[in-house]
């Protein structure tokens, strides 16, 4: 199993592939000209941000602290025990 901390130093195009295949996607959201996905992964979250064109992925990131899961919290319960406070 891969840390949050491992996830994040992989090249972007690794990170994607391994979310895509293995990931449980759960929700998401748009933020200006982005479509945002979240997965949990192993044991973190995952987020995958999609440019306009849908096609093209702009931002891969495992999220490690509650903050980053912030926008979600109004609109999906999420089990934030592996995440850490800050």
């Amino acid at each position: 199993m891969i840390s949050a901390e491992e996830f994040n130093e992989l090249p972007p195009h690794l990170q994607s592939e391994l979310v895509l295949s293995q990931g449980h996607y759960l929700y998401h959201r748009i933020k200006g000209w982005c479509k945002i996905d979240l997965y949990w992964f192993h044991d973190f979250y995952v987020e995958i941000w999609f440019l306009y064109d849908l096609k093209s992925i702009g931002l891969v990131r495992a999220l490690t602290k509650y903050r980053h899961l912030e926008p979600y919290l109004e609109t999906i319960k999420l089990k934030l025990k592996t995440a850490r406070k800050e």
